[in-house]
């Protein structure tokens, strides 16, 4: 009756899988599925459910899926979050905060728990009305295929798993009135507010009554983008980032270029859930995205995920907040200055540099007025290598990425900029006597 896809891949390296039980037919019959399953594949089982408390009688139904769960001998976690008020605050749909707030809620209890991966009831019917939402929204290639037996939890890194994608509802409901359990009955899933159930209730049979294959007519175009789509994830994964930093994933400007705008999409995915950002990534930011990396150089921003591109180098990650202004303040030489976050160090013999706090030689004979430590400013320049230049050149032609420009200090007398530090390199003015050497270091923590 059951039909799903390759076990041996799906469960693979899994010691422990945490179920999402709602309570409906879908999750019972996924549970039970599940236990039977177990033995063969090795793993153990933990049930979760979360309490939406959308309907009145949600604490009465987290109470029975307890009772349903202990009756099967499978410990359940529970939790419970206001759907409703966080989407006023956020002011964003309840289908979509109840979606994201369940997730988190089964990566937390993943991590807690050392759960290997997380498994849903998504059932043939689950998947045709999720690819004809999509198709109704405009989605490309990669969301028309729909559903992935295997993938990662939206938000989290887990496995996210669906054994029942291609069963097909109605046998989840003979699954249980086999075993003689009475599903919980959400009036929620006849509410035509909700875009599923419109689409479950009014789309569906109206497409049904020109083709009544619709159901497979849908799961079987999800198939095809799948087949289709395939090279294309594989050659997303085939540019992967040169490091992982606080600020975002670092990755070679022509390695982006190379990819078309699906497989972009993919990896703009792939980094967001790394950095546990919520991406919004369709075709005109993509067209957008194009014209920079043809470019080399700008931003576009896909709802919490920056992809930004400067220096042959490409960020993708958080946005980023501009630090505060330093400065100015008057230094010290020699001596020790505190500048914001920053100790100047000057002194009249060479300083040692360590990773992330160099050292850099200048003229103290050519200094004008009193040493001041500030803020890169537009208009600064510098004499370097026998040329009075721009800093935000020098910053350019030294491949210094826009990310990292916005930090860069300056030590400057009334004549100009003196030293520049930036990120972990450093620049000292020309000089006939380079006998002082600067050093900016972190101020210690208290």
């Amino acid at each position: 009756m059951v039909a799903f896809g390759d076990g041996e891949r799906m469960f693979r390296r899994t010691k422990k899988l945490l179920v999402a039980v709602s309570g409906g037919a879908d999750s019972l019959a996924l549970l039970l599925i599940l236990r039977e399953l177990a033995p063969r594949y090795g793993f153990t089982l933990l049930a979760c459910h979360f309490d939406h408390q959308l309907r009145d009688r949600s604490k009465e139904d987290t109470a029975a899926v307890r009772v349903l769960c202990s009756g099967l001998g499978i410990e359940c976690v529970t939790g419970e979050g206001d759907v409703r008020g966080t989407a006023e605050r956020m002011k964003r749909g309840i289908e979509e905060t109840a979606r994201e707030m369940r997730y988190q809620f089964l990566a937390f209890v993943a991590e807690k728990e050392g759960c290997d991966a997380i498994a849903t009831g998504h059932t043939r019917d689950d998947q045709a009305e999720t690819v004809l939402m999509r198709v109704i929204r405009g989605s490309g290639v990669r969301g028309i295929r729909g559903m992935l037996p295997v993938a990662t939890a939206p938000g989290s890194a887990h496995r996210l798993i669906r054994p029942l994608l291609e069963t097909p509802r109605v046998d989840t409901v003979a699954i249980c009135r086999e075993a003689d359990l009475t599903p919980l009955d959400d009036e929620s899933n006849e509410d035509l507010r909700y875009r599923r159930n419109r689409v479950r209730h009014e789309t569906l049979p109206g497409l049904r009554a020109l083709n009544p294959s619709i159901t497979d007519a849908l799961v079987g175009l999800a198939a095809s983008a799948r087949e289709v789509f395939a090279p294309v994830e594989k050659g997303s994964f085939a540019v992967q980032p040169q490091e992982r930093t606080a600020i975002g994933a670092m990755f070679a400007l022509a390695g982006l270029r190379a990819l078309q705008a699906e497989a972009l999409a993919l990896l703009i995915d792939r980094e967001a859930s790394f950095y546990h950002l919520r991406p919004e990534v369709n075709r005109t930011r993509l067209g957008n995205l194009a014209v920079v990396l043809t470019a080399g150089t700008g931003s576009v921003r896909f709802g919490e995920t920056v992809v930004e591109a400067s220096c042959g180098t490409v960020r993708i990650g958080p946005p980023l907040e501009a630090p505060a202004a330093l400065g100015p303040a008057i230094l010290s030489v020699p001596g020790d200055t505190r500048a914001g976050h920053w100790v100047v160090r000057i002194r009249a013999s060479e300083l040692s540099s360590e990773p992330g706090s160099p050292a850099v030689a200048f003229d103290g004979d050519s200094l004008h007025g009193v040493l001041k430590a500030r803020s890169l400013q537009p208009g600064d320049r510098m004499p370097i290598r026998g040329m009075n230049r721009k800093v935000a050149d020098i910053l350019v032609n030294e491949k210094v990425p826009a990310w990292e420009r916005a930090g860069a200090v300056v030590l400057a007398d009334s004549a100009g900029v003196v030293a520049l530090f930036v990120s972990d390199r450093s620049f000292g003015r020309d000089g006939a006597n380079r006998g002082l050497w600067a050093k900016l270091a972190p101020l210690p923590a208290r």
